[in-house]
């Protein structure tokens, strides 16, 4: 609901100027700088009541989707009360899908929550269940009630279409893994809001981390996932909420949520910086091509790249005036930012030059 993206607005820290400093930590070994130089432009979608996208996927630099609620008038005028979930670019405009998830036979229409794309014939969407998109037609993909319950998924991440997990409201986690579904016992009630991972070759095995949190009161925590198992890690000194995390394994890790937080190695018992220390707004996802290529997106229309040496913030083009930004998806030159300014879902795409 739109409600769900507004929470952020809660934390939004106004304290502080706006202007971009060093990052505070150095990654390890010195890197080369990538270019802040994007070109960002913004659209609106939707908006005959309160229409937002949730998560977006790039597959390649001529197809993306971006999932969510978005209402429009039907042919009389009225607010269709059937939301359009779906938006699809073609690298030049973005066309509206409604997406229906089957269920004994009978087309419910509702918002998707998120969503993880493998390539352009291998997209899964969250819901409460699944709809798999294998290139032909949609297929429901039904999450046991043992498994998920009445919850939504929030977020997926995955190595591929036989390996990836689910997380979402009430502490839920899943491991899908081509055949059957496990649940996985989280400990907290919390709702889950992001999910990384990368493979750690130092180690032989893979990160992965799991976000979540509330904001009154304001709770937050970090999971480790291991195969089918997960195991809170220390937060010190966060205070608020987290929103999103990222990070390229046994390299440098990112938590976002009250602020940018980051260490050299998951096993430090410390995360760096502060609410303030590199914008004044509450950040909701990050995301990067590498250490020296790193994308944050927040309230009130923040984003920021990370080029290796400085931050940069592009919040004078891409500025919100009653809405923030819910995700980030970035492939190479390309960066595509998704959330909402009520009542309208909005898009930021940016090309670097």
């Amino acid at each position: 609901m739109v409600k769900y993206i507004f929470c952020i607005f809660i934390t939004a820290i106004i304290l502080a100027n706006s202007n971009c400093r060093q990052n505070p930590v150095t990654p390890q070994p010195p890197l080369d700088t990538t270019s802040h130089n994007f070109t960002w432009t913004l659209q609106t979608l939707g908006g005959a009541s309160g229409s937002v996208l949730y998560d977006v996927a790039i597959v390649n630099d001529t197809l993306a989707y971006a999932v969510g609620e978005m209402y429009l008038n039907d042919s009389v005028g009225q607010i269709d009360p059937q939301p359009y979930n779906l938006a699809r670019w073609d690298g030049k405009a973005w066309r509206l899908q409604k997406v229906p998830y089957y269920y004994q036979s009978q087309a419910f229409y509702g918002s998707i929550y998120s969503l993880l794309a493998f390539n352009a014939s291998d997209i899964w969407f969250g819901i409460g269940n699944m709809i798999h998109w294998d290139g032909q037609i949609y297929n429901p993909v039904e999450l046991p009630s043992s498994v998920w319950g009445p919850h939504r998924i929030t977020k997926i991440w995955g190595s591929s279409s036989r390996d990836f997990y689910t997380v979402g409201d009430g502490g839920s986690i899943a491991h899908y893994n081509g055949s059957g579904w496990t649940k996985i016992t989280s400990g907290t009630t919390l709702q889950f809001n992001d999910i990384w991972g990368g493979y750690n070759s130092k180690a032989g095995q893979w990160d992965i981390l799991a976000v979540c949190s509330q904001n009154y009161p304001f709770d937050r925590a970090i999971y480790s996932i291991k195969g089918n198992s997960a195991a809170q890690i220390s937060t010190n000194p966060i205070q608020y909420e987290l929103f999103g995390v990222w990070f390229a394994s046994n390299q440098h890790y990112y938590v976002v949520g009250d602020g940018i937080y980051e260490k050299n190695s998951i096993t430090d018992t410390a995360w760096k910086n502060g609410p303030t220390d590199i914008t004044r707004y509450a950040t909701t996802k990050i995301r990067g091509n590498n250490i020296n290529d790193v994308f944050v997106v927040g309230a009130f229309g923040e984003v920021l790249h990370y080029n290796g040496s400085t931050w940069h913030s592009y919040i004078s083009t891409t500025g919100l005036v009653n809405g923030s930004y819910s995700a980030i998806a970035v492939r190479n030159n390309l960066a595509i930012v998704v959330g909402a300014n009520s009542p309208f879902a909005v898009v930021a795409i940016g090309k670097r030059e």
